[in-house]
């Protein structure tokens, strides 16, 4: 009991200390909106689909994300969102290169050198958030930025609606994002109407509850997450249920997922023939394509 009682402590702990560092980002107007908008459902898995958050969140952690165009948020003003949910944005942590009061028609990217935008005469979000305030602009700023670490992640906003519907998704967002880092985003939940930005972050208890109502009143189809990854030699594919709280994968998700990994194991040329047979009949249930190769090249040293 001591060591769960200490367990929720540190939660709470490190919960108040990231919705510290977002109020002191948007006092700053340092905090930017990244829009995902509502995950997909995927009926063949009857779970909601967070794979294309997944995928940019790998993308940021590994060769990094470039000219991903975000919103600035500036306290107390009408700036709409391009979507109805998605992440918040440390701009301290990430490198901005195009700065725009309205939508600059951004196309490419900085990495591959094609990047492209309508002309703007701001250079810097002091400068965007001192226009916005003085003008009292309405239209959604688009400030593009390239990152290049998963903790310029630092919240999750949903657009305030009339629906409690836009909530339980934002929930089922938080705990996918949780599964893939291991990491808590606090949620907001924001009101374009005028430009508030208020703290939504209830108890596990209460969170379970509402998650539970939700389904049982049908407003989401079901509590079940997946999300998948594959990006050259990373994959990971996550099946689960949000009410169960484990991340334990269900049987049919692991073995579509252990046919997935046999499968390009056959397929990888690097692998000497001689070393895949013995994988045929393995359980290979939580082991990631990069360490099942890393172990081949062993046991071929060997």
């Amino acid at each position: 009991m001591k060591i769960g009682l200490e367990y929720d402590k540190i939660n709470k702990s490190e919960e108040k200390m990231a919705e510290d560092q977002v109020q002191d980002l948007i006092g700053r107007d340092k905090l930017l909106v990244r829009a995902m908008g509502t995950p997909e459902w995927a009926a063949d898995k009857s779970a909601y689909d967070f794979s294309v958050w997944a995928m940019e969140v790998d993308s940021a952690k590994n060769e990094g994300l470039y000219s991903l165009s975000t919103t600035l948020l500036v306290s107390g003003e009408k700036i709409p969102t391009y979507k109805n949910m998605g992440f918040l944005i440390n701009s301290d942590l990430a490198e901005v290169h195009h700065i725009a009061e309205m939508d600059s028609g951004s196309s490419g990217n900085t990495k591959d050198g094609n990047f492209v935008a309508n002309k703007s005469d701001i250079h810097t979000l002091s400068e965007l958030a001192e226009k916005t305030r003085n003008e009292h602009l309405r239209s959604m700023n688009e400030v593009n930025i390239n990152i290049n670490s998963e903790e310029a992640y630092v919240g999750l906003f949903v657009n305030k609606a009339m629906s409690d519907r836009p909530k339980a998704q934002i929930m089922l967002a938080q705990e996918y994002y949780k599964q893939q880092t291991g990491k808590t985003l606090p949620i907001y939940i924001y009101d374009s109407a005028d430009g508030s930005l208020v703290s939504f972050n209830p108890n596990e208890k209460e969170k379970t509850d509402f998650i539970n109502k939700m389904r049982e009143e049908k407003m989401i189809r079901s509590s079940a997450i997946c999300y998948k990854v594959d990006e050259g030699n990373r994959y990971e594919e996550r099946h689960f249920d949000y009410l169960d709280r484990t991340g334990k994968e269900n049987p049919k998700s692991a073995s579509e997922r252990i046919k997935n990994l046999r499968e390009r194991i056959a397929d990888n040329k690097e692998i000497p023939k001689a070393f895949k047979a013995p994988y045929k009949s393995q359980n290979l249930s939580g082991i990631d394509f990069n360490t099942l190769k890393m172990y081949q090249e062993k046991k071929q040293n060997n």
